[in-house]
Order: structure tokens, then sequence, then C-alpha cells
């Protein structure tokens, strides 16, 4: 078995230095495999590359376009699988946008973070770093997964990439939208499907990431809150995603807010909202068509955030595509 790993920074490439401060380390590429070779046998080839090293809260697009053209680069050169080590702050969104990048059809490219530094005993970074090395070792699929055990459990669980959910505060758990698990590793490590797992087929191509700047000037990315104020639409807002409630409403009842959506409709600018499942809705959220609001249901609001910014860099028909299944992204 033969595996490249790819390091970015991030808690599993940082240090506690002075001054109780954690700082990336230029040496912990190596340090990682040194422990996990002090826990478990290195029997396997390994090369290793190094695009960037950052902690990932400074992630921008460009470290995005990097790490997508460092892994799709290396896809055919004889490796089992890619290991990728990232932060926990963004691992959502880098996951989400390697998902997409790489699709459903190729080796498996784990991506593997820590809740703390390697060397900290509640550390679950070897736990993590095994799991994924395991993965590919027992070829469990192909695509984009992230293995990862949350505090105060000895599971480590195999995530979809482009289903993960937004970061709670306070909080270095990794969940996937609806609970839904590619599986998990018991005691020993044995991979365990998810019997109810299912994913469709991919219903389009892999998207291309090199089309990507450090930002997303043209989405404006709305959470809904109470009392919520919206700001002005200026001309180089394309896209508007509103992050709903949990029950996939937003307050349609204020006339701020329907002002706000005509608006955008006379400006051309397409107004998506996430959160929104099948089944009875809301009388709120029945208004959604008649405000020009587009619903996208069962996806991940990093992964749709991810896609549609992937997407409005294309220049596809964004609203075409964006409720076709990639990378298992759609439930």
């Amino acid at each position: 078995m033969k595996i490249l790993f790819v390091f970015t920074g991030g808690t599993i490439g940082s240090t506690l230095q002075a001054g109780n401060v954690i700082s990336p380390d230029a040496q912990k590429s190596y340090k990682i495999i040194e422990a996990y070779g002090a826990k478990h046998p290195i029997d396997f080839e390994y090369d290793v590359l190094e695009p960037y090293t950052e902690l990932s809260e400074n992630n921008t697009g460009e470290n995005l376009k990097k790490l997508a053209a460092c892994v799709l680069g290396s896809l055919n050169s004889g490796y089992d699988g890619i290991v990728v080590t990232h932060g926990t702050d963004t691992l959502q969104y880098t996951a989400a946008a390697l998902g997409y990048a790489a699709g459903s059809d190729c080796i498996p490219i784990c991506i593997v973070s820590a809740n703390r530094p390697i060397e900290h005993a509640q550390s679950n970074a070897l736990d993590n770093l095994h799991a994924a090395i395991c993965a590919i070792r027992a070829s469990i699929g192909r695509g984009v997964f992230v293995p990862y055990r949350n505090d105060n459990s000895t599971t480590v669980m195999l995530h979809r990439a482009t289903r993960l959910l937004a970061g709670k505060a306070f909080s270095d758990e990794v969940s996937s939208i609806f609970d839904c698990v590619f599986g998990h590793f018991d005691a020993d490590f044995n991979f365990i499907r998810n019997e109810s797992y299912r994913e469709r087929a991919d219903e389009t191509a892999p998207l291309d990431l090199s089309v990507l700047g450090k930002s997303s000037e043209k989405i404006m990315l709305l959470p809904a809150y109470t009392g919520m104020t919206y700001p002005e639409i200026n001309e180089k807002v394309k896209y508007i995603l509103l992050n709903t409630y949990h029950s996939g409403t937003v307050n349609t009842k204020s006339e701020t807010a329907r002002e706000f959506f005509r608006k955008a409709r006379q400006m051309g600018v397409a107004v998506f909202a996430t959160g929104i499942t099948d089944g009875p809705e809301y009388a709120s959220a029945s208004e959604y068509g008649e405000l020009g609001i587009i619903g996208l249901r069962n996806i991940s609001p990093v992964a749709a955030y991810i896609k549609l910014w992937i997407l409005s860099e294309m220049g596809n028909d964004v609203c075409d595509i964006i409720n076709k299944s990639l990378a298992g992204d759609i439930v």
C-alpha cells in the first residue's frame, strides 16, 4: 500500500508555543508520522507534500485552489489513497470543496483534523489518522471522506465530505447532515458500514476549483436571526444564500425582508435558501416561491455555499446545476 500525505497546517500540524499560543509548526508533519509510528506499524510506503502551512481559519479561495491542484494532480500517481491534514475551524468548507473537485469516482481521500495538538493527552489526532489509513487499506469506498472521533466518544465516525454541518460555538465536534454518516470504526478499527446510508450517483461533472479567487464577492451569505436587518445589495452580488432557522424558515412576514427580496429580484440576483427538507412546511416557508426564493433541499448549508461559490465563478447556469447531486452531497 502506498499513501500520499498532504500537510496543510491546522491544529494537527501545530504546537503549543510560549505564551500559551498554538501556532503552525513547519516540522510537525514529520512528527505526526513519528507519533503514528510509535503507536501503529508503518507497514506502507508514503510520500509527503506540503502545498501550504496555515491555521485553517486563515484559509481563502487561494488555499482551496492550491490544495485541490495538489490532490487532483496526485490521483493517478500510483497511490492507494491520500491523507490530507487540516484544521478543524474550516474543515467543513475544505472537505466540501475537495469533494466537489474530486467527485465520487477516485481513490479514497481522507481529510484528517485534530481537536488538540498531537502531543496533548486528549488529542484525537492519532485515532483520526489511523482511521483514515485503515479506510484506505480496506478500500471502503471512493471519493472524499472525513474520519473524526468526537470528545467523550470512543468511536471514529466516517463522514462523507460534502455532508458536514458547520461547527458549533465552543465545540470542536464534527457531525453530518441528518447524522447520516458513511460508517464507523469499532474498537479494533474494523470498518462498519452504515446500512441506512444512501447517496445519489453524480448528476454533474466535478467542479473546477482553479477558478476561485481569494473571496466569494458574488455571494451574499445571510444567517437568520431575530430582529434581522438586511444589507444593501451592491453591484458585485449575483447570488444571495439564506441560512434559515432549523425548520427551514425565515421571517417572511417582515416588510423589510419582503422589500429586500423584491429588490433582489429587480436586480436579477438569485436568492437561495438552505436548511430545507422534504415534507410539510411552515406557512412562512410556503411564501418562498412568491418571493423568488429557491429552496436547496437536503444539503448541508456549508456544502451549498461552497458549491454556489465554485459554480458562480465557473460561469455555469447555477440554477440548473446547484440542485444536482455531486459527491454524495444531497441526502
